[in-house]
């Protein structure tokens, strides 16, 4: 299983439930989706520094599915209209053990 991991801040004047609501719209639209979860940073920012506004963890069954669905055109869509909410954005995607 591949996991993929999208953090971001929100950029000043954008509304971060919008970004969410359009963000939630890609597993409904994208079915090679095996997992989905958004959540937002909860407490102060401590001594860890300047944290992620929010965090989305996905599941795929292969790098291959993780491919076709960075790739799809519905997927494409969505991160054009999100990119200028955002002031900063990471990803990481790795491959996980099976949960048995």
């Amino acid at each position: 299983m591949v996991r993929h991991l999208f953090l971001w801040r929100v950029a000043p004047d954008a509304d971060p439930d919008e970004i969410v609501a359009i963000l939630n719209t890609l597993p409904e639209k994208i079915d090679n989706v095996r997992s989905w979860e958004i959540g937002r940073h909860q407490g102060d920012p401590g001594d860890s520094g300047d944290p992620w506004h929010y965090a989305l963890i996905a599941d795929f069954d292969s790098f291959e599915a993780l491919q076709q669905y960075s790739d799809h055109p519905y997927h494409l869509e969505v991160v054009e209209q999100l990119l200028p909410r955002f002031s900063a954005r990471a990803v990481v995607d790795f491959e996980r053990a099976e949960d048995d």
